[in-house]
């Protein structure tokens, strides 16, 4: 090992065996930058970098460290919780083999684990338990009486990939359940987060631990020099040529014979795509390489991927959506794909994260699709456009600000009933203090957390005793009991998929049907020959020709970032050199620029496209939604949006509108139907009233929608 090292010199003898056994010569800087800030053991430590850039060594090396110096009395020193079942699987191999000879033992536990188990290590808790949310969840409520003895000697909480976790739900059952452990223990347990790069790291450390009674620490990455190599072509979309055909073909051509990633926005079109470049095999008379990696396949099936991607026998191309961003091990990857259009830059930082291991560049082929019939968005080339934003971005380190200020009512009901399941009742001031003043719902004022109690009374999920303390009602002992109580996100209804010759489990699709009809589902085609409704299962035969793929799920918000990025590219001249000469982008390009030009749209925040107008703000998503609704409510005009834009609505509107007073967010959601406010598992539960405000606050911006109306369009 490098001498030049400070941090190797603070590991202990054993770790630093084990580093001498892997053949290191020096410490990777993120490693060298966190050891002596993990070590210290009195802070938070976000530790950042791309993926396989040392980040589980940069935690662990100082945590084995630490335990192997301390002789703690007997309990969990480490608390590691992962997104992915997979992921934890991963780990623990991972850290087996750096625990090897220290006398530390490494749990997993999640469902997959045996009962057995898990009960040997409940009787002597030691060591690391890597766990689920979902998993922890359901230990604080089934074995209680064992989460004192388990926790008590806890050294370190470890988090990976946390940017998985912000802002959504399960992330803020996570946190619930951080606040609730200390809460248990009595006392403040640094938390270690391995995580993608951020651009703003406020808002993580604030997600990290909401109250600040630790500081946080942020090691520095070190200078990279790793090479990217990037590509992006355009295709057209039209009548008389196949888009999906042209680009499947250019895969085929292309990364036959290396392991690839191609990412799809959408389950359908990974199943799409797949299907084409495996017909191209067959046709062609060469093995197939293509294979399918999504949500809604089984387990097995993901898992055959994995395996197959990770060995590195044959070359394996998969055609998938985002599960594939997060770290599980699939071993050297040659080069990743986007086909459409990138919603994301820290998607598809992590995306592009997952090539160019062991010194190699990482390679990004981005297949930009435009629709010659989609109008003003063709004449600006918007999708190409937005493609180059966000990579552009991405070479700048600006990443999207992570959304943290959500009120996440239908997590704070889980917690509830988990909180009356965990203690068997609890005084409404006690729950507050609980799970909002001293826990993660920090937004949730003592008055909303009784609205919520009362919806929660009205619906009988809870009831209230004569002493005044809240207990489990009728509906929630219902809840209590379903087999997916502990997760928070919603699951959407699936039908299983079923191979009727093998009583193979294919995956599952969120629609049913009809008998005879052939659909496409692990990148091949199934003929459907009758399906149980007791148990919601689909009976299918394989079959050659033909198919529809077909998945629930909604997009993605642009952010402004983006947009206002977007802008910037069409009043430049930058040439961008990974813009594709065959494909003719760079002349796309101009052409988006000369139509942006002409129109004089630098100045004039107004279109007349045909016979509409169009307003555009760069605003991004969650604005234009807010100024769509601001105009419905003043005008009772309907305007379509998008991402930089709002239809319909011209300079004399605005005017009209600044005229008035500027409304608030509930009374703008008053004007969406209760079906379209109940986003998350738990909102039919609340009242119209709390659903208005969960709606405004999560997915309306008022103030920026406002000062986008007042300040760059004032008269």
């Amino acid at each position: 090992m490098n001498k030049t090292s400070n941090s190797y010199s603070l590991l202990d003898e054993k770790v630093r065996k084990w580093i001498w056994r892997q053949g290191w010569t020096s410490l990777k800087d993120i490693q060298e930058n966190a050891i002596p800030l993990v070590l210290a053991g009195d802070r938070d430590v976000i530790i950042s970098a791309s993926t396989a850039g040392g980040k589980t060594e940069a935690a662990f090396l100082p945590i084995l460290t630490s335990i192997l110096r301390d002789l703690a009395p007997k309990g969990c020193q480490v608390l590691y919780v992962s997104p992915l079942k997979a992921l934890i699987n991963d780990q623990y191999k991972r850290l087996v083999n750096m625990t090897s000879g220290m006398d530390l033992s490494v749990t997993p536990w999640h469902g997959d684990i045996d009962f057995s188990r898990k009960k040997r290590s409940l009787k002597e808790p030691n060591g690391i338990i890597i766990i689920t949310p979902e998993s922890l969840e359901s230990f604080f409520i089934n074995k209680k009486e064992y989460v004192l003895s388990a926790f008590s000697s806890l050294k370190y909480v470890v988090i990976d990939e946390l940017h998985s976790f912000i802002g959504t739900e399960r992330g803020k059952q996570l946190q619930s359940l951080l606040c609730r452990l200390e809460q248990i223990v009595r006392r403040h347990i640094p938390r270690i987060a391995m995580s993608a790069t951020f651009s703003d790291y406020d808002s993580v450390k604030q997600f990290l631990r909401n109250d600040g009674a630790l500081p946080c620490a942020i090691p520095p990455q070190g200078d990279s020099n790793h090479e990217i190599k990037v590509l992006v072509k355009e295709y057209i979309r039209q009548k008389d040529k196949d888009v999906t055909a042209s680009i499947s073909e250019e895969i085929y051509t292309q990364l036959r014979g290396s392991n690839n990633l191609v990412f799809t926005n959408t389950r359908a079109e990974a199943e799409i795509y797949a299907l084409k470049a495996i017909d191209l095999c067959e046709a062609n008379g060469v093995p197939n390489e293509f294979r399918v990696h999504h949500g809604s396949l089984s387990k097995t099936e993901r898992e055959s991927v994995e395996r197959d991607l990770q060995c590195g026998k044959y070359p394996v191309t998969a055609f998938c959506t985002s599960t594939m961003e997060l770290g599980i091990d699939i071993g050297k990857v040659k080069s990743i794909a986007q086909i459409g259009t990138a919603n994301s830059i820290s998607g598809l930082r992590q995306r592009l994260g997952r090539s160019g291991r062991r010194n190699e560049p990482s390679t990004l082929r981005v297949f930009s699709i435009e629709d010659k019939n989609s109008g003003l968005l063709y004449d600006l080339h918007t999708n190409l456009v937005q493609n180059i934003a966000v990579i552009e971005l991405m070479r700048e380190h600006r990443y999207e600000v992570p959304a943290t200020g959500s009120y996440h009512l239908s997590t704070l009901i889980q917690q509830i009933l988990a909180v009356i399941a965990q203690f068997g009742s609890f005084y409404p001031k006690e729950g507050w203090l609980l799970l909002c003043d001293k826990g993660a719902f920090k937004n949730i004022s003592p008055e909303l957390f009784l609205k919520v109690l009362r919806s929660l009374g009205a619906n009988k999920v809870i009831s209230q005793l004569n002493t005044g303390q809240i207990v489990i009602g009728e509906k929630g002992e219902e809840l209590l009991k379903t087999p997916d109580f502990y997760v928070a996100f919603n699951s959407p209804v699936d039908l299983t998929v079923v191979d009727k010759s093998t009583s193979k489990r294919i995956g599952t699709i969120q629609f049913k049907p009809a008998t005879n009809t052939v659909i496409i589902l692990a990148g091949k085609r199934w003929m459907v020959d009758s399906w149980d409704e007791k148990v919601a299962t689909i009976y299918v035969s394989p079959i050659k020709h033909g198919g529809i793929a077909q998945f629930n799920g909604d997009g993605i918000d642009t952010d402004r970032l983006i947009t206002l990025k977007m802008r910037d590219i069409y009043m430049s001249d930058t040439i961008y050199a990974y813009l594709d000469k065959r494909t003719k982008c760079r002349e796309a390009l101009e052409d988006g620029r000369l139509f942006f030009q002409k129109n004089n749209v630098a100045k004039n925040s107004f279109i007349q496209y045909g016979n509409n107008i169009y307003f555009l703000t760069w605003a991004g998503s969650k604005v234009n939604r807010t100024i769509s609704l601001i105009a419905e409510y003043r005008l009772g005009k309907s305007c379509p949006y998008g991402s930089f834009f709002v239809e319909n609505i011209t300079s004399q509107d605005i005017e009209k509108i600044k005229s008035a007073d500027k409304p608030n967010g509930e009374e703008l959601v008053k004007l969406k139907s209760r079906p379209v406010k109940i986003a998350q598992k738990y909102d039919y539960l609340l009242s119209e009233d709390l659903l208005d405000s969960e709606y405004a606050n999560s997915y309306l911006d008022v103030e920026l929608a406002w000062a986008v109306l007042i300040n760059r369009y004032s008269s």
